[in-house]
């Protein structure tokens, strides 16, 4: 019996001490990622049955007057005046096979919603396909800290 409560101690103190080990399947995405350039870091949550990511940082969030952007290029003019700070911008993606399928990804600078599906290659690095039509790309993006 002490060996047994001896394991479940240890066992606890792994789960606390390195979350990554308790982050399993679909949560491994959960966290802030930066894009390429360094220019915008997206906070990935669990949104019901999917996952869904968030801009929470940019380099310049402001305009050329000193104002927060906004999503000016959207095609739908009602919502050109929402700030793109806090703008979800991946919505809708399922976990199946270890990777995150059938969301949409948005551009606000383009005002442009495409498929995405993005793949883990290791813990800390999001390999992220869109597609619109017959045109894709591909962007590897970087983890700047997980959630606990």
């Amino acid at each position: 019996m002490r060996n047994y409560l001896f394991i479940l101690d240890i066992g606890f103190f792994l789960i606390a001490a390195f979350p990554s080990i308790a982050q399993t399947g679909g949560n491994k995405i959960i966290g802030v990622w930066c894009n390429e350039t360094n220019t915008v870091h997206v906070e990935f949550f669990q949104s019901g049955n999917s996952y869904s990511g968030k801009i929470v940082w940019m380099d310049k969030p402001n305009d050329e007057n000193g104002k927060p952007k906004t999503d000016k290029n959207n095609p739908d003019s009602k919502l050109r005046s929402r700030s793109i700070m806090g703008l979800s911008i991946f919505w809708n993606l399922k976990y199946e096979n270890s990777q995150w399928i059938g969301g949409s990804i948005y551009n606000p600078p383009k005002g442009l919603t495409a498929n995405c599906n993005i793949e883990m290659p290791d813990f800390n690095t999001l390999k992220m396909k869109a597609s619109k039509g017959l045109f894709s790309t591909v962007k590897i993006w970087k983890r700047i800290k997980q959630k606990k």
